[in-house]
């Protein structure tokens, strides 16, 4: 079956967060937005379907997540990412940042180091921060319009700390880490004792052909770790509120769903179950097909900057549909970019200084219609040709 992810949706009247709210950049609506990370493509049918088969039934109450919705997201991380656990190693949750900061709190005391690898989404710090961690960063090299890992730095770093926040794919950056490299972030947590926190939320979304190699992968090494994967990216469902978290140690895994059932977390609502188990059944033409989708989004704007704007830097994505753009040329901070998009060309993107170590960045969302795409890579271009390089 051939999906269109070319069709354009409007969301107003659906309580986009994206659309609807963005009270951030000063206006209630009104923006074309590229900014919060959810994208504007109709997920998959037979999860429409599944959801609405259950909505058949009339009464909505406490709802817990059955052995099959957890062995269709098992059979998903064997076939696409290679991961031999059994299913209960796989426990249904709330959200991958909300886990995470349950891990935390499981897994670590207050004033220990939690290592994390910046720039790198945000909320990251919130939940280290908010529970009296210590963020110890180590941050990513950048050079030659790539960014990668200081090995020696992080082996360093990784001797100071309890836990290590492991982001893959990489957000902002795109970067999808290799098989080797996955495996030498495991191994250096082994050396130095220090639990593994591995969010693929993106894992499932690859570009140019490349595959994200899951932690889980290299639980027989070390499993020490916690790898944390939903449908809300991959499927565009995040309002659905529900994650899943494979945790290969029982004893660990006995922890971590204790803590959270301790603040009454008990798992996903009654609705999450049959798109988890419809989404990880029958989405893989889908997902490849809405992969190679956004490789020629990300091969426009690629191509469109180089011609119209060059002045713009392109991180290329290996995964994600979060472009990482340098805008450092222009000598503005990242607030300034931001704001002059939205007051003089009607864009909203994402400012790219609060990911740390990234002023004169920011993150713009492709995971929209080419339609859509290309109102905001005209508007950069515009706001490219109205300034002078420093």
């Amino acid at each position: 079956m051939e999906y269109n992810f070319d069709k354009v949706y409007d969301r107003m009247g659906s309580d986009s967060i994206k659309w609807e709210k963005q009270l951030k950049f000063g206006v209630p609506s009104g923006l074309t937005p590229f900014w919060i990370a959810d994208t504007d493509f109709a997920t998959l049918p037979q999860a429409v379907e599944a959801m609405r088969a259950r909505l058949e039934h009339p009464i909505f109450g406490y709802t817990f997540t059955p052995e099959k919705v957890l062995e269709a997201v098992q059979g998903w991380y064997k076939r696409r990412h290679g991961v031999d656990l059994p299913v209960s190693a796989y426990a249904a949750a709330h959200g991958v940042v909300t886990s995470i900061w349950f891990s935390i709190r499981a897994f670590t005391q207050e004033g220990d180091g939690v290592l994390v690898s910046t720039p790198v989404y945000d909320p990251f710090f919130v939940v280290i921060e908010d529970q009296n961690r210590k963020k110890v960063d180590c941050p990513l090299v950048y050079e030659d319009g790539a960014y990668h890992i200081d090995w020696e730095q992080l082996d360093a770093k990784l001797a100071t700390v309890k836990a290590m926040i492991f982001c893959n794919p990489h957000n902002p950056t795109g970067n999808v880490w290799t098989a080797q490299e996955v495996e030498r972030v495991v191994q250096l947590c082994k050396k130095h004792d220090v639990w593994l926190f591995s969010d693929e939320i993106h894992g499932d979304v690859a570009l140019y052909g490349n595959r994200c190699t899951s932690a889980a992968q290299f639980a027989a090494e070390y499993d020490k770790m916690v790898v944390y994967t939903a449908i809300s990216k991959t499927f565009n469902m995040a309002g659905l509120e529900s994650s899943c978290n494979i945790i290969p140690n029982p004893d660990y895994k006995a922890a971590l769903v204790n803590c959270m059932h301790g603040a009454w977390l008990m798992g996903p609502n009654c609705m999450a179950n049959p798109a988890i188990a419809a989404c990880y059944t029958y989405g893989d033409e889908w997902v490849d097909q809405m992969n190679a989708y956004l490789t020629e989004n990300a091969e426009y704007v690629i191509h469109t900057l180089a011609e119209k704007a060059p002045a713009i830097k392109v991180v290329k994505p290996q995964g994600t549909y979060l472009m990482w753009l340098d805008f450092n040329a222009f000598g503005m901070t990242s607030k300034q970019i931001t704001d002059e998009l939205v007051k003089e060309y009607g864009v909203a993107v994402g400012d790219g200084s609060g990911y740390g170590n990234a002023e004169g960045f920011i993150r713009f969302n492709i995971g929209c219609p080419r339609a859509t795409l290309e109102k905001g890579v005209e508007a950069l271009c515009r706001f490219a040709a109205s300034k002078k390089e420093r």
